[in-house]
């Protein structure tokens, strides 16, 4: 890729087939459990229509190489239900 490029979220496939780009990864605090936060175009009745959902991440696929996903935002959703950035651990 151009060093110059401007970033774009990878691609994944959810559980359904849909593909989209993957936004976010969203650690919930309260249970440990990783969520995904996946953009896609859904096509209905000739329109289209631009969808954002929160997924289970063990429900993704990864359809680039891997160092495309180390650029994706990671974040916690905490016990009081704040969102902040991940520190890579758990508190």
């Amino acid at each position: 890729m151009l060093k110059d490029a401007p970033y774009a979220p990878p691609i994944v496939a959810l559980n359904d087939s849909t593909v989209g780009h993957l936004l976010a990864w969203e650690l919930t605090e309260a249970d440990g459990s990783w969520w995904a936060w996946v953009s896609w175009i859904q096509h209905s009745g000739g329109l289209a229509l631009h969808k954002v959902a929160q997924v289970r991440a063990a429900g993704l696929q990864p359809l680039e190489a891997p160092e495309s996903y180390e650029r994706v935002p990671r974040r916690v959703r905490g016990r009081d239900g704040v969102i902040r950035p991940w520190s890579g651990e758990i508190d």
